[in-house]
């Protein structure tokens, strides 16, 4: 049989709770001072956002344009050269200037050991030089000589052999400016280890077949130092030879062994 209906359940509102007049003014300031703090962070993100893009337009006005780029310490080499190297142009701006770029382009310069490069605000670059000192020289050809620093490398294609540099003789193939004559490393090093006196006597080294050094002294005769090992007992030898015994007529000292030097005459 058919059910009857049910009666609908009455809800009664809950009577709302007047909130206290404080709570109320406590809550309409924390809303205050949040929207305050909201309103300053806005600001200093755009002033902080407004000063960079003034920074980047001001370091790159033509007031902040390279204008002279000034080389100091090139003697050898020329001052244009130096700054072709460097890569850097009039009217670029200063702050675009790479200088470790720079710094390695110049050094790569046959006679350049050294670069420093320094932006002199508000529009100069200063490129500073340290160049290398000739040490030797070898036949490049027939008709020039390759001039040489301390480690081989090639500073310098010359007409004419230059007065007051150490000859090698027999270090192979001469490349072009810049490059380093691996076999000449040897008898630099060997010049290198000699006493003051011995060097000044020395006119030549020469490496000779089968790898051998020997030095061909002033004003005759050859030092027969074999391979590069023991050098300071052989130039010892050397020295002790020619500070004790008339030299005269000197043709060969061989001091492979050092502690039996061999000397002939002519």
């Amino acid at each position: 049989m058919p059910t009857e209906p049910s009666a609908p359940v009455q809800v009664r509102p809950t009577p709302l709770v007047p909130m206290d007049p404080r709570i109320r003014e406590r809550r309409i300031e924390v809303r205050r001072r949040q929207g305050r703090r909201r309103l300053r962070l806005l600001v200093a993100g755009l002033a902080v956002a407004a000063l960079s893009a003034a920074v980047w337009v001001g370091l790159r006005s033509p007031l902040l344009d390279v204008d002279r780029v000034e080389v100091r310490g090139a003697e050898r080499t020329p001052a244009d050269l130096v700054r072709d190297a460097a890569g850097i142009f009039e009217g670029q701006p200063l702050v675009e200037v790479d200088v470790r770029a720079a710094e390695a382009a110049v050094r790569e310069l046959p006679w350049v050991d050294r670069a420093e490069v320094r932006r002199l605000w508000p529009s100069t670059v200063l490129v500073t030089v340290t160049e290398r000192s000739p040490t030797a020289v070898t036949r490049s050809n027939t008709d020039n000589w390759a001039v040489l620093d301390g480690s081989g490398r090639v500073l310098d294609i010359a007409g004419e052999q230059l007065a007051g540099l150490l000859v090698l003789e027999g270090v192979g193939d001469v490349p072009s400016p810049g490059q380093t004559v691996e076999r000449a490393q040897g008898p630099l090093a060997v010049f290198a280890s000699l006493s003051p006196s011995l060097a000044a006597r020395t006119l030549a080294v020469a490496v000779v077949e089968g790898g051998e050094i020997q030095l061909k002294l002033n004003p005759q005769g050859t030092v027969r130092l074999g391979d590069a090992a023991a050098l300071e007992a052989k130039t010892r030898a050397v020295e002790t030879v020619l500070a004790s015994v008339d030299v005269g007529n000197l043709e060969v000292l061989d001091v492979r062994l050092p502690s039996s030097p061999v000397l002939t005459r002519g």
